[in-house]
């Protein structure tokens, strides 16, 4: 079962749209993607522009269905994000 710790930071005057923006993204991916079984966002206390997401997959194909979405709401991360994520993918043992 892959899961994703994906870290995200945007820019400093981009932090409540980003609050919302992500969200919103959260919601729509757990209502759209059944094999999506958390999707997660969370804001870091010590660093207020730093979002982490916890997503965990049903299968590898449910993981790959996420990634085409995802890409296709790539315009939503263009004007918030400060640099690429940084995404790491695990298997839960």
């Amino acid at each position: 079962m892959p899961s994703v710790i994906a870290t995200l930071k945007v820019k400093e005057d981009k932090i409540e749209e980003a609050k919302t923006a992500l969200k919103q993204l959260a919601t729509e991916t757990l209502a759209s993607e059944p094999g999506t079984l958390v999707y997660t966002v969370h804001q870091r206390k010590d660093s207020p522009s730093t979002f982490v997401f916890y997503e965990k997959y049903a299968d590898d194909e449910a993981f790959k269905t996420h990634g085409t979405n995802l890409r296709a709401k790539g315009a939503v991360f263009a004007g918030i994000l400060a640099g690429p994520p940084d995404i790491v993918v695990v298997d839960e043992v």
